[in-house]
């Protein structure tokens, strides 16, 4: 009891937002006890390199969502491989990007984060404390728990709109723990058909406005590959490991494909 007393004065914020969400305490707690981990022993593997220093990392209903920017395939795959490492998380979708760090990107992602953010808490359908918003090169993650299959909808609905978002990923679970309200009918997410294949969704269809943004939605998209659970994911390092693909058949396992240098 005392190490979670203490984790919760170190990590105030974070759990401020879950206690105003639908998580409970513990679960806050546990989600970002489990972020603040990962954080640091990516920090702590990169020692002075920086090399994991824009690694984003959010953890919702132990479900981590991996995103940023590093310099090469092998990074990629250690920063997963280190998330793999902490044992209070079920799955972990890797989303990160082989890309140049860019000011002008960052800033633009920066207010792009805020529009939907801004979004998300206006709409009185929404409850926003439910909802982590991640974006880099102005693609939009959404991670966390809706209470319908309208409230992702309209979540969804309301990143695609804002200027500059090329296209909205969503990894928002339905809500399953607990009991929903009498007037929320809780359905499968719409990400999904009844043969259980991914399918895009149509932010043309009934599109939200709450305040001027893009002229044209950006596509809402499912995750081009599943998150990986801890019965799926094989370290890349193990001793035997398969290379990856398009590593041209080598015996070497992993090998690093880093950014060719910046030219003048």
């Amino acid at each position: 009891m005392t190490a979670r007393v203490l984790a919760c004065l170190l990590l105030a914020a974070p759990l401020l937002g879950g206690c105003l969400s639908d998580r409970t305490l513990g679960e806050a707690l546990d989600d970002s006890s489990a972020a603040t981990e990962i954080k640091t022993r990516l920090l702590g593997a990169a020692g002075f390199s920086g090399r994991f220093m824009e690694v984003d990392v959010a953890v919702v209903d132990r479900f981590v969502l991996l995103s940023g920017r590093v310099a090469s395939e092998q990074d990629r795959k250690e920063a997963e491989r280190i998330a793999w490492t902490t044992t209070t998380i079920d799955e972990v979708a890797n989303e990160l990007q082989i890309e140049y760090w860019d000011m002008a990107r960052d800033l633009n992602d920066a207010w792009i984060t805020e529009q939907i953010r801004t979004r998300l808490i206006a709409d009185n359908d929404i409850k926003g404390t439910n909802f982590n918003i991640q974006v880099h090169s102005g693609v939009v993650y959404l991670l966390g728990l809706a209470r319908s299959e309208d409230e992702l909808r309209r979540a969804a609905e309301h990143a695609s709109v804002v200027t500059g978002v090329k296209r909205v990923v969503s990894y928002v679970k339905m809500r399953e723990r607990g009991s929903p309200p009498p007037d929320i009918s809780v359905a499968a997410a719409p990400t999904v058909n009844q043969q259980g294949q991914p399918v895009a969704l149509d932010a043309t269809q009934g599109a939200i406005s709450i305040a001027p943004g893009a002229t044209k939605p950006a596509p809402i998209v499912p995750p081009q590959s599943q998150p990986a659970t801890r019965s799926q994911y094989r370290d890349p390092y193990a001793p035997g490991a398969l290379p990856p693909p398009g590593s041209n058949g080598n015996t070497s396992g992993l090998q690093s494909s880093p950014l060719p240098p910046l030219s003048n």
